[in-house]
């Protein structure tokens, strides 16, 4: 294998793994974001249920100061009815009285059926806030680690461009500028194995009498793509 065909093998080896850790760092903070929006979920999830258990008790205290102000009235017009002076008006208080206290009566069931909607929701409540807390906790550990493994490939991202940097040094430049640019283009495999006497990178077939003398140790530039072709461990006719 030509010297500079090595050189290159061992820069695009080295940007390989730098693609890699650049596409790790880009997934990071998605998957922490998912983890966020999960336990955003289950706290607007416990804000319903604690809505709903405001909204009973609400309804509660409403009820029973209905029931007091009626109780307060009942006992108003009791008060009144011996300073009324006619049967009529006497028989009509009375029906005001008999009123009011079939109002206490329905206020009496519906607070009771208040009391239900409290316990029940009370119970979802008690439950979203398990929910809420375990995602929460689960979400903050995750993220913690997701955190961590972040810092540590920024490390290693930062490491291994400090490598690249010393390996691209030792390239020609004319060598090296080619190798950029194909790679500007998209091209991640500039230098390439023959595979089934194809070009790995485009799967262009190659003649045979060039196929054998890649697997010679010469260097083929494919027409196509233009990556450089050698023979490999792998490589086949």
């Amino acid at each position: 294998m030509e010297e500079f065909i090595a050189r290159l093998l061992d820069l695009q080896d080295c940007d390989r793994n730098i693609d890699r850790l650049r596409a790790d760092l880009k997934s990071i903070p998605l998957e922490i974001k998912i983890h966020m929006k999960d336990t955003e979920s289950h706290e607007e999830k416990f804000n319903l249920f604690k809505s709903t258990l405001d909204d009973a008790k609400k309804k509660q205290k409403k009820l029973s100061g209905d029931r007091l102000d009626n109780v307060t009235r009942v006992a108003d017009y009791k008060s009144r009815l011996i300073s009324l002076k006619s049967n009529t008006e006497y028989t009509a208080m009375l029906k005001q009285i008999t009123h009011a206290e079939k109002m206490n009566d329905q206020i009496d069931g519906m607070i009771l059926e208040a009391m239900y909607e409290e316990d029940e929701a009370t119970q979802a409540m008690g439950k979203a806030i398990k929910d809420r807390d375990r995602a929460v906790k689960r979400s903050s550990l995750r993220e913690e680690s997701l955190r961590k493994k972040l810092s540590e490939l920024e490390n290693r991202l930062e490491a291994d461009e400090v490598k690249r940097a010393a390996i691209a040094a030792k390239v020609d430049r004319k060598q090296l500028k080619l190798y950029e640019k194909s790679r500007s283009n998209g091209h991640r495999e500039v230098v390439t194995g023959i595979q089934h006497g194809s070009c790995g990178g485009c799967l262009t077939k190659i003649p045979p009498q060039k196929a054998g003398e890649i697997k010679g140790g010469k260097t083929y530039t494919c027409p196509l793509c233009g990556s450089y072709v050698v023979w490999t461990s792998d490589s086949s006719f």
